[in-house]
């Protein structure tokens, strides 16, 4: 199969980012680079999605490798890893021998999953601020992509989803769900919840969001999902109005700049100073804007606001509301005046990396440590919502509608060749029971 076929097969299957925010893959392969990188990172704490994936499609995790090796032309491929999942590592020995291929164990800080990290830790380039991995020759992506893609082109479509289960639940597990399975149905294969009206974050305690019901579905890009008391402190965090968060953000900041010690990216040599745009509170016009421009390259990692603040604030949402400010002013810095303050990086910066356990304890996640095997449960829902927009670019289109037979794999949605977008499959057999501008529902046969 030639180039242009296997990225034909990979956009016809629906592959996109499954580890975070769904970009497609046909798209981030249509070029010629030097250096491939696999993050099997798991940057969330918490999660084991990308160390079982490794493990329980080992042959395909190879196969999506090579495939992307002769679409990229790629000389240098690189399995990256954290240190808590070395063995994993070490277990594929042989085939990365056999292959030519390297790895990459890094310690178990946060946020190693970061690209931005992984492309410096692996060849020493600094991406440009603002830009991707492309722009220094190189093409990252999660592992459970890189499995996707190699079942694509043998012809088998997005139609499931890794996912841990844990937080408060009896049994953490990771195991494998149909796509836009609910996550009431999820919570149940973890046994359940170990507390009343639970709050669920998805894709991770850091970078996640939070759960509106418990009939959201599972998409593409979902790699955990976590219950936690609702009177949690983390959960106290996220579901903070903007007023409130601003309201003690303007009378309690004290410029004492850890935000920006600490922040991955400024350490990283970065122009970002979360500290700088927490002054942004107290002005009006055009110094807010000139000052919001230290929030332009914020990566949302939550450190600022969930590490180094001794005073709790939220310097990361006040980032946040400041590049919603420079967008909409249309707002940016000049390349001259990134070229001055784009800078190596920080001399200290292994020094003020995260160790995983100092942010359980200062999250208070040391109860929810617990393992999360893999349980391969072949669970088959009796209903699912299918994302339509659960990857960057346009929604998919639906082609089918309400009282269609559908079987498991067939195509319910399309986005023409000239968009940015990719088709979305059936991920059980059944009947369409509705269709509107967010999802497909199918109900089983």
């Amino acid at each position: 199969m030639d180039r242009k076929q296997l990225l034909e097969r990979i956009r016809a299957g629906g592959v996109v980012g499954a580890g975070g925010a769904g970009f497609p893959t046909y798209k981030k392969l249509d070029s010629q680079v030097e250096h491939l990188i696999a993050n099997g990172a798991e940057c969330e704490p918490l999660l084991a999605k990308d160390r079982e994936t490794m493990k329980q499609d080992r042959e395909a995790f190879f196969q999506g490798l090579a495939i992307m090796q002769q679409i990229t032309g790629a000389q240098n491929v690189t399995v990256a890893v954290k240190r808590k999942n070395k063995d994993v590592a070490d277990s594929f020995e042989g085939d990365i021998k056999q292959r030519g291929y390297h790895v990459l164990v890094y310690e178990d800080v946060y946020p190693a999953g970061d690209e931005y990290v992984l492309v410096f830790e692996v060849t020493g380039r600094q991406i440009p601020p603002g830009g991707i991995p492309l722009q220094v020759g190189c093409v990252v992506d999660n592992v459970e992509t890189i499995v996707n893609v190699a079942k694509a082109v043998a012809g088998v479509p997005v139609i499931d989803k890794y996912v841990t289960i844990t937080g408060a639940v009896q049994k953490p597990i990771t195991t494998i769900v149909p796509v836009g399975t609910t996550i009431r149905d999820c919570l149940k294969l973890a046994g359940g919840c170990e507390v009343d009206d639970p709050v669920v974050l998805t894709g991770g305690v850091m970078m996640g969001g939070v759960a509106h019901s418990l009939d959201d579905p599972v998409g593409k890009n979902v790699g955990g999902l976590i219950p936690l008391p609702s009177d949690h402190y983390l959960v106290r965090r996220k579901t903070a109005s903007r007023s409130t968060y601003t309201r003690i953000g303007h009378g309690q900041c004290d410029q004492c700049s850890l935000c920006t010690e600490l922040c991955p990216r400024y350490i990283l040599g970065y122009p970002i100073q979360p500290h700088r745009v927490m002054r942004t509170l107290l002005m009006t016009g055009e110094p807010k804007a000139r000052a919001s421009l230290w929030a332009q390259y914020c990566c949302e990692c939550n450190v600022c606001s969930l590490i180094a603040c001794p005073e709790q604030l939220d310097p990361k949402n006040i980032c946040v509301d400041a590049k919603a400010l420079l967008r909409e002013q249309k707002i940016g810095r000049t390349p001259e005046e990134l070229e001055e303050l784009f800078l190596p990086p920080h001399p200290a910066r292994k020094g003020r990396e995260i160790p995983i356990q100092t942010l359980y304890t200062r999250l208070g996640l040391t109860p929810y440590d617990r393992k999360a095997d893999f349980v391969r449960s072949n669970f088959r829902p009796n209903s699912v919502a299918i994302p339509l927009a659960a990857h960057i670019g346009v929604p998919a289109r639906p082609t089918v509608r309400a009282g269609d037979t559908v079987q498991r794999g067939d195509v319910i949605a399309t986005v023409d060749e000239n968009q940015l977008g990719c088709p979305v499959h059936a991920s059980i057999d059944g009947r369409v029971s509705s269709v509107d501008g967010k999802y497909i529902r199918i109900s089983a046969a």
